[in-house]
């Protein structure tokens, strides 16, 4: 019996969004993980603003709706990895994949929230990484407000305060 993989991501105009199912069209990764283990249990009802995946060979970005929330002077590779937007709630989840941006560090959430000082929406930043032991050998450049998701524990987060 095949597995089915349920998201609660959708793209800006309502069709739901999957990765292909696990086979040979599939590659596995952390953003796979992020994206079908993080958001549904995290972001509930989120829409896809931004989402570069290589080795799936994924590029959605919102190009209007991101110039919309004054988002206009961030250069698509300076973006987190995956931008979520929950519109009840008026947040833009800013997700950063260890293996592709590495940790939200200090640096990265300045130069982000200085990027996006005109953007209405409350931003909440998180860190994606595989497991503990990645966490903890980087957990001094992890910046104070974030969250932390790990894929191998995922109905956890860690808070850094």
């Amino acid at each position: 019996m095949q597995q089915t993989h349920h998201t609660t991501l959708k793209m800006l105009n309502g069709t739901s969004f999957f990765f292909a199912p696990p086979g040979p069209a599939r590659h596995n990764s952390l953003l796979v993980d992020t994206v079908e283990l993080f958001a549904p249990r995290y972001t509930p009802n989120t829409y896809i603003l931004h989402l570069q995946d290589p080795a799936n060979t994924i590029d959605i970005s919102e190009r209007d709706q991101l110039q919309q929330f004054g988002l206009t002077n961030i250069l698509s590779a300076d973006l987190p990895d995956i931008l979520l937007y929950q519109a009840s709630k008026q947040v833009l989840f800013c997700i950063d994949i260890f293996t592709l941006h590495g940790f939200v560090s200090f640096q990265r959430k300045q130069s982000l929230e200085q990027a996006m000082i005109t953007c209405p929406l409350r931003r909440i930043y998180i860190s994606s990484c595989y497991d503990f032991y990645d966490y903890k050998q980087n957990v001094g450049q992890i910046a104070w407000g974030t969250y932390v998701w790990l894929a191998h524990a995922p109905e956890h987060t860690i808070f850094h305060w």
